[in-house]
Order: C-alpha cells, then structure tokens, then sequence
C-alpha cells in the first residue's frame, strides 16, 4: 500500500504537470501524512536538508562555472580552429572536428546540455555554410554532446556517486575509456557518412605552422582538465577542491591570458549557474526521503526477489537493466531518473555480478543516450532550435550513432575492465 501511495501520487502530480521535484516532495509527504510510515513531518525536514548537506556537491555549480568561463573565453572556438587542422582535410571532416570539439569541452563543463548548446551553436552554423546538410550537422552534435556526462568530469557522475556513496574520483577514473570510446565511435560514424554521402572537404591540407599555431593558442585551454583529473586522481585534491582549481584556471586563462571575459559575461556565467544549480539540488534535497522510503520498503529486494522467482541469471538481469535504463531515458529527464531508479537498481545490479564503478558508466551512458533519443530527447530540441529543422529529420540521422552508442554501451555492460582498470590503477 506504502509502494502503490508513493508512486500513484508521483504518476498522478507529474502527468497533472507538477515539476518533478515536487512531485517527488509531494508523493513523500502524502504518504508521511496518512500514516503509511510511522515518522514525524519533521524528519522529512531532516532529511531534505540531508539531501543538500553534501560537500560534494558543491563541486557541481563549481564546474559549471568554469565551463561557463571557458566558453565566454573563447575556448570553443580556439578547440574548434585546433580541430579543424587535424580533421577538417578529411571527407565528411567538420563532423569529425564537431565530436572532437565536443570531447574536449564536454571534459571541461561536466554537463551535456552545456556541451551541446556551446558547440552546437558555432559548429552547426559552421558546417552549413560548408555544405553539410542541417540535419545531419544537428545529429551529430546532439550525440556527441552527451561525451559532457560521461567523460570527467561530470555532473551526473557526481550526483550517482552522492546518491550510491560510490567514490567520485573512481567514477571520473572509470569514465576515461567508455568516454574516449564513444568518442571513437562517434567520428568513425561521422566519417563513415560523409564519405557515404560524399560531403565536402577541405581542399588545402594544413601546414605545420597553421597546426602548431593553433595548438599553442588552444593549450592553456586543453590543459584544465589534465589538471583537474591529475590533481584527484592524485589523491592531491577532493572533487570540490579539483573544482575550485578548474574555476582558478579558467580565470586565468578566460581573463587574463586570453582576455575575452568581461563583467557582463561573468554575470551571466554566474545567473544561469545558479539556476542550473538550484534545479539540481533542490532534486538531490528530495530525492533522500523518497529513497529512503524504498529501502525500507525493500523495493531492491523485492524486485531482486521477482527476477529470481523469473529464472532471470546475471545475463538476463543485466540486459534488463540496460531495457530499463535506456527505455526511462528517452521518456524522463536524467536527473530525475537517475535519483528514482539509482536506489532501486544499484543493489540489484551489483547482485548480477555488475562491478560498482561500471555501473555507474552504465547509468550514466543509458541514460544519456536517452538524450538524444525521441520523443524526450534534451539534446536533439536544443540543436533542433539552433539548426532549424524538424525533429523528425534530425531522428533519422541519429540512428547511426544510435546503434553504435548502444554498441559501446553493451561492451561497458560486459567487459568490466572497460571501467574498471583505470579507478584499480589509481588506488580507488
């Protein structure tokens, strides 16, 4: 009766439009008022402030913030001039350039959504003017923008790590191969098209100069997530501390050595973190009494108990979760989804043999390839705006990178050296 309160007032105020964290809110206190579970309205007080009480997060409106410094710097555009000296001469190249500017950026905000509308906004634009078609320029840019969550760092990682009490650092560790990987992917697949389709080159190679140029110019930039991950993977310096270190850099290089950041920048870096932010926490803050709920209640083990009762093994088990987590992906938003479904699924799948740093990946890349995913698909609405075209469109072009993100998410699943090897190498 506890279960079927819960998430039958859940269903109810979310379908009615409710924003999600008071949906969650909501759902937890009704079945605190009516008696379900023998607790004061004041724990559940306690317990949101619990949710936000976490020195952890506060890593996250950190990273935000240098990203947001890095791009009104001047970043992007200087990765993307780096790019193009080492991809744009092949056939189908600004689509390589586009994935390879998203892994560098994505390893700087932490954030999917940031990546692709910063890249987004210069590359597609860009590859139009070139000849590319629109679509597929969109498509491109909405699947590679999710390599934000899953190389370090990232916000997503940082709220499964909080949520799971699972080591932050290890996960960044963990994300490095699957997040290079995709990366692979994801230009081979673009590169694969443009020769299909035969889109434009460039017609004069680089130079060496030009090349090297380019690379001095971008640098300072490239070398902030080395610093960031060297100094945790260390041992040197916390997640939040390797956060304040990514915000130092990108001062420094935003404002002093390429002197693009102005006053009017910073502000708008610093409201539009802080509404970012605020919808995170305000999540995290809720989501603790709404999972302690299901942990009492022993929803893990009951679901756990079923999928026994099933003759589901490891195998079955694990391909399930993956059903699961891609399926919620392409209906919910990630946050959310990870908040609800992390307590419930993290047992079960360290029961099937699931390694906790690999499961980790494995959220993180289901749900993310929900992003670009219809009918809810964040990444595809956001390059849709700037590209101007139609979902449907863009959908078609996504199926490639579609299939092979489904490719690398089945190798995480089932070679745990893949996540594994780099956090067992660093001491986590």
């Amino acid at each position: 009766m506890t279960l079927l309160v819960l998430f039958g007032v859940f269903a109810v105020t979310l379908y009615t439009g409710v924003p999600v964290a008071w949906s969650i809110a909501f759902s937890t206190l009704v079945v605190i008022f009516s008696g379900l579970v023998p607790l004061p309205p004041s724990w559940f007080a306690q317990q949101v402030y619990m949710g936000a009480d976490s020195i952890s997060l506060a890593s996250i409106p950190l990273f935000l913030v240098a990203g947001g410094i890095m791009n009104e710097g001047g970043l992007t555009r200087r990765i993307i001039d780096l790019a193009n000296d080492m991809f744009g001469w092949v056939r189908g190249g600004l689509g390589v350039v586009n994935v390879a500017t998203c892994m560098i950026y994505g390893g700087i905000t932490g954030s999917a959504t940031a990546d692709t509308g910063a890249v987004g906004a210069i590359m597609i634009p860009a590859m139009a003017e070139r000849g590319y078609p629109r679509d597929f320029s969109a498509a491109v840019t909405a699947a590679a923008g999710t390599l934000g969550i899953i190389l370090p760092p990232s916000v997503v990682m940082i709220m499964y790590g909080v949520i799971t009490d699972t080591s932050i650092g290890g996960l960044f560790a963990a994300g490095i191969i699957p997040g290079l990987m995709l990366a692979i992917t994801f230009g081979l697949t673009a590169w694969w098209v443009g020769v299909r389709e035969n889109f434009p080159k460039s017609e004069t190679r680089p130079t060496v100069s030009s090349f090297g140029r380019h690379l001095l110019r971008a640098l300072p930039a490239l070398m902030m997530p080395i610093a960031v991950l060297s100094s945790m993977l260390s041992g040197l310096a916390t997640t939040t501390e390797a956060a304040f270190v990514a915000v130092v850099w990108a001062l420094l290089v935003g404002g002093v050595l390429y002197r693009e950041i102005t006053w009017a920048g910073l502000w708008k870096i610093g409201v539009e973190t802080v509404r970012m932010t605020g919808a995170i926490m305000i999540i995290m803050a809720v989501s603790v009494p709404f999972s302690w709920i299901l942990t009492v209640e022993q929803i893990p083990q009951w679901t756990a108990g079923l999928l026994h009762a099933w003759g589901a093994g490891p195998t079955i088990t694990i391909l399930l979760i993956l059903a699961l987590l891609t399926f919620v992906g392409t209906w919910a938003d990630l946050g959310p989804s990870l908040i609800i479904l992390a307590p419930i699924v993290h047992p079960i799948g360290v029961e099937a043999g699931l390694q906790p740093y690999q499961l980790g990946l494995i959220f993180t890349m289901a749900l993310g390839i929900g992003l670009f995913t219809p009918p809810v698909g964040t990444n595809i609405f956001v390059v849709c705006n700037v590209a101007k075209v139609g979902v449907n469109a863009v959908t078609r072009r996504l199926i490639p990178f579609f299939i092979t993100s489904n490719i690398c998410l089945l190798l995480v699943a089932f070679i745990p050296e893949t996540t594994e090897w780099l956090p067992r190498y660093f001491g986590f």
